[in-house]
């Protein structure tokens, strides 16, 4: 410690650090390899000290595992997500019996710690937008309300889908409305383009995120970020026109 932060910082964090070295010794008696480390303090708790950690590894040997760092990370956070269920709820039982499910799979290799918990996030979601208190479990409906908001979360939610059907015997089908998404999509840009109608300031990158949006809005055309500062524009009464790849496009500004 006083070799990297000096002894003025050593003296001063070394109280901080003493309860993980004598958590070591009651625990193992000896160095822990990183697995054993990871498993005994979480991701969140090794970070916590750093520096021991350092050490660790370039005195003790202690080689982090990555990929079992990752993993500590996903299981935390899935255990975030059961625990955003209402306690004792239809909803919590639900998505642990659907954890369970998955963890098997987790368990045969037939899917990841990542991809588990990005389905569960999706059902969570699922199940909370249905009922805040977890009383009642999705219908057809509420599955498609959901899926007009976030329509990419239809793959996520595939698997949700058919574990309810088989469990509960309902009859859901993860379908995305394309017709709702596009008039969603339309009334949120049409919200964006009048809030920044209003605004005093515009400059470059105000303009850049006007044609981002408007070629969006009145021509149907997603542009991304990167290709909107690359139209040419031209004023042309109460608003511009954008040429690009020898196109041109009318867009208000007023």
């Amino acid at each position: 410690m006083i070799r990297t932060t000096g002894p003025h910082k050593a003296a001063l964090k070394i109280n901080h650090f003493w309860s993980f070295f004598t958590e070591l010794d009651q625990a193992w008696a000896r160095i822990p390899s990183y697995v054993e480390l990871l498993h005994h303090f979480g991701a969140e708790g090794l970070r916590r000290v750093r520096l021991p950690m350092r050490w660790l590894h370039e005195e003790k040997g202690v080689e982090p595992d990555h990929q079992a760092k990752r993993v500590d990370s996903e299981k935390r956070r899935i255990q975030e997500c059961l625990r955003s269920m209402p306690p004792a709820s239809l909803a919590e039982k639900a998505l642990r019996a659907y954890w369970h499910q998955l963890e098997a799979r987790i368990e045969a290799g037939k899917t990841s710690h990542t991809s588990a918990r990005l389905t569960l996030r999706a059902a969570a979601t699922l199940l909370l937008k249905t009922h805040p208190e977890g009383l009642q479990l999705p219908n057809q409906a509420n599955v498609e309300n959901y899926l007009v908001v976030a329509p990419g979360q239809a793959a996520s939610l595939t698997g949700f889908i058919n574990f309810l059907n088989h469990r509960y015997s309902t009859e859901l089908a993860p379908k995305v409305d394309s017709k709702r998404v596009r008039m969603m999509r339309k009334e949120k840009l049409a919200r964006m383009i009048m809030e920044m109608a209003d605004s005093d300031a515009k400059d470059e990158a105000w303009m850049a995120r006007w044609v981002l949006l408007g070629m969006e809005y009145f021509h149907n055309k997603k542009v991304t970020k990167k290709s909107a500062v690359t139209y040419e524009l031209s004023q042309a009464g109460d608003g511009v026109v954008a040429f690009h790849a020898g196109s041109r496009y009318w867009l208000p500004i007023k």
